[in-house]
């Protein structure tokens, strides 16, 4: 049971992570394998729609992080999705790359795509949400505070 409290996070984010990378593959799949849209183009549009459901249910679900106003929420899916622009170049490189490389089919290849990119996901909403109780956004006014009164 401590096990399960320790890592709950984890666990949380796993399950929520499945979920997106589901409406990732399912998006992809119907962009690009019966729509006919370009590769890249269909990954992006996927990964577009996964991240907005990922940015709400990381926020709220995983990380427990209030909605406390519109701008710091604005802030926060700023910095979400800036952060997940890296997964996005990846994604698109690998997808890209391995279905030209490999002979296997493209919803292979995106799945084993969205378990690499989810790890580093994870990683990187625990530092915008979550990392030691305190939020990036609230160090960052720290830092900008603390640079403007040594200013005067």
């Amino acid at each position: 049971m401590d096990f399960l409290k320790k890592y709950r996070n984890f666990w949380v984010y796993c399950l929520f992570g499945f979920l997106a990378s589901l409406i990732n593959i399912g998006i992809f799949d119907l962009s690009h394998n019966y729509f006919h849209i370009p590769l890249w183009i269909a990954n992006t549009i996927a990964w577009f729609i996964s991240n907005f459901f990922s940015f709400f249910v990381t926020k709220i679900y995983v990380f427990k992080s209030e909605i406390e106003n519109l701008k710091k929420l604005f802030q926060e899916g700023f910095i979400f999705l800036i952060s997940r622009i890296f997964s996005l170049i990846f994604d698109d490189i690998f997808m890209i790359v391995a279905v030209f490389i490999f002979p296997w089919n493209n919803l292979i290849i995106k799945a084993i795509d969205q378990l690499i990119v989810g790890l580093f996901n994870y990683f990187s909403s625990k530092l915008i949400f979550n990392y030691q109780n305190r939020h990036i956004l609230e160090r960052i006014k720290r830092i900008k505070e603390k640079r403007s009164r040594n200013e005067y």
